[in-house]
């Protein structure tokens, strides 16, 4: 779903908020074979998740994927076409395995070039000429967009709708600021919670009667082990005059079984 109401930044030195008309839905893909078979734990997905949503763009899917040029390819068409943004993590420095770039453009049926804005910030980093490691990593997408902050740290690559990121979370965790700031700025989703002592098959398909009734209210319920509830129901919206009364509805459901918990006993972190 490329939105082609989207007016961004293209240049060298900094960002502009989009202009967007539609509905925003993101998705985000960590690519690497280290995360896969567990040499490395991955640290991206959850603060790439936790930025996203609080900024009230909750990511609508994501995939990790292996250094593999045809399945970051298949995975990046996929996607981009079904959501607004696609915004992936790693496989963007100077090795073999590092194929992001061709998988990326494989994915929009183009070739990799050397990027005369990548080749410039290379060059003020490394020694000139440029070994054939950095240069790999100045071979881009055709067509892509070299996005450079004010802070002159690594640029954020972008091609039509899909924005790549390095792996190296430090490097990353600078990144999703500054995306998130050229998003149209959102009123994060309101978000309460309810604490039963009471297993999830005792109340779920009132449960799902209630979430029926209130299509606008996302609900959801967590079974927890070793606290001082058995289940937590989430309940979340645009709003905060939409959840409120669902929340008091799950409130009122559980005080006449005698499973509610008291929030107060939930924070001092007491067991059963």
């Amino acid at each position: 779903m490329w939105c082609k109401n989207c007016a961004f930044f293209r240049g060298l030195t900094g960002f502009r908020a989009l202009s967007i008309t539609e509905t925003i839905v993101i998705a985000l893909i960590i690519i690497g074979d280290e995360i896969l078979t567990g040499q490395i734990p991955d640290e991206n997905l959850p603060f790439m998740i936790q930025q996203f949503a609080a900024a009230g763009y909750p990511p609508h899917e994501v995939r990790i994927i292996g250094d593999d040029v045809d399945q970051i390819a298949s995975t990046v068409a996929e996607l981009a076409s079904r959501h607004t943004w696609v915004i992936s993590s790693g496989g963007v420095g100077p090795t073999h395995d590092d194929v992001t770039h061709r998988g990326v453009a494989r994915a929009f049926g183009v070739d990799v070039t050397a990027h005369p804005d990548m080749v410039t910030f290379l060059s003020r980093h490394h020694a000139t000429p440029l070994e054939p490691g950095v240069m790999h990593m100045a071979l881009l997408p055709e067509g892509a967009d070299v996005l450079i902050g004010s802070d002159g740290q690594w640029p954020i690559v972008q091609k039509e709708n899909c924005f790549i990121l390095p792996g190296l979370p430090p490097a990353l965790r600078a990144k999703i600021p500054r995306l998130i700031a050229m998003l149209p700025t959102m009123s994060p989703a309101w978000r309460t919670a309810v604490y039963l002592n009471a297993d999830e098959v005792l109340f779920a398909e009132w449960l799902g009667l209630l979430q029926a009734k209130h299509p606008e209210v996302t609900i959801g319920s967590y079974p927890v082990v070793g606290a001082a509830y058995r289940t937590r129901i989430s309940l979340g919206g645009a709003h905060r005059d939409t959840v409120e009364p669902v929340a008091a509805a799950v409130i009122s459901y559980a005080t006449e079984h005698g499973w509610l918990v008291d929030p107060e006993t939930v924070a001092r972190g007491e067991s059963l």
